[in-house]
């Protein structure tokens, strides 16, 4: 078995004790807006599988000013810990959202998937894997009864604050560190607080994206549309369970390109699951089954693959976790990570509209 693979989390989740720490099904003691931090090792088994060995929590401290004041943070270790990770190893960051019926375990467990798979070919030809930083959300890690499906979707919405929060904490741990290195006075200091030159990428997963759009209107609701931070490079919407007319209205998420450069949008009419969702969940004409429903009124920064002829593994997966088991799809997106623009990624046809592609049927 190989070495345990390390990283980072973000939960707002209840903390169980016991002797040794885990987390539950409800929300924080305090509150479903509140987060915990911490490091997780992930096992890779023999088969291929990832398997969670153990978790660290970080400890809280009580936050005397900001936007922060009253909640408890456990935060700038941790950010700082990745920090030096992307700085010293040139790793970028992905921070990860996971979907619905997963437990607490899915989601360092997905982080470790991510951050083994979409390693990344630098300039200078070496080979990286990302830093991994993944959101838990409480959902009970359960896909029947159809009860399961709504609490999550409640869950998932409620949780919008918090992912809102931890973004607002991230922006202000780099703004921090900015203010410090110019006011730094040895130059131990300055390299300490020193930019890091590596870029940090967002991945919502299904139900995931439907956190998204809450964490998004929180952001709004706390700094106003006009002051929406871009701190991501790529924003990927992996097989989004949310509606297909979301990019173009401003209530849902058709502001979520002003906090990144670009957002890619990867679909399947074909997607089993986001059937379900829309024959009995209620849920009909999803974002992840044929991408936005009108490309002309999107913002251009967004791009769509369409994935149909590559999102086929595992009977139960339901044609709906290509973007981690596909070897198309995994290698399509490490393209993008590695930098190349939409036309100039290998694998890819162009369809009828210029910011809409397909990964190509393998041969």
């Amino acid at each position: 078995m190989a070495d345990p693979i390390e990283v980072f989390f973000a939960t707002n989740r209840n903390l169980q004790g016991g002797r040794s720490p885990s987390f539950g099904e409800k929300f924080h003691k305090d509150g479903a807006e509140l987060y915990r931090v911490g490091k997780a090792k992930v096992e890779r088994t023999d088969e291929g599988e990832y398997r969670l060995a153990s978790i660290d929590v970080a400890q809280e401290r009580a936050a005397r000013s900001g936007d922060d004041a009253d909640s408890k943070l456990g935060s700038s270790a941790v950010f700082r810990e990745i920090k030096t990770q992307m700085q010293e190893e040139g790793r970028d960051l992905i921070v990860l959202i996971h979907g619905y019926a997963s437990d607490f375990a899915t989601a360092p467990e997905r982080a470790a998937e991510i951050a083994d798979k979409y390693v990344v070919r630098g300039k200078d030809g070496v080979l990286r894997h990302p830093v991994v930083l993944a959101f838990s959300w409480p959902a009970n890690g359960r896909t029947v009864p159809f009860a399961s499906y709504i609490s999550d979707r409640h869950d998932a919405a409620k949780s919008g604050r918090a992912v809102g929060r931890l973004f607002m904490r991230l922006c202000g741990f780099l703004l921090d560190e900015a203010k410090a290195e110019r006011t730094a006075t040895t130059g131990e200091a300055r390299r300490t607080h020193a930019a890091c030159p590596n870029r940090i990428h967002l991945i919502a997963h299904s139900m995931g994206n439907w956190t998204l759009r809450n964490a998004l209107q929180a952001i709004i609701e706390m700094r106003g549309a006009d002051r929406l931070p871009a701190v991501f490079d790529n924003i990927f919407l992996m097989a989004a369970d949310e509606d297909e007319d979301s990019l173009q209205d401003d209530t849902k998420m058709a502001l979520l390109p002003r906090l990144g450069n670009a957002v890619h949008v990867y679909h399947s009419k074909d997607d089993r699951a986001l059937v379900i969702s829309d024959t009995t969940k209620l849920n009909p004409d999803r974002l992840g089954s044929n991408g936005p429903i009108d490309m002309d009124l999107i913002d251009a920064k967004i791009v769509c693959v369409d994935c149909r002829h590559v999102d086929e593994t595992d009977f139960l997966h339901a044609n709906h976790q290509y973007y981690r088991l596909r070897e198309e799809v995994i290698g399509d997106v490490r393209q993008v990570l590695a930098g190349l623009e939409a036309g100039e990624v290998q694998g890819r046809k162009r369809l009828e509209h210029r910011n809409r592609y397909m990964i190509a049927p393998p041969i």
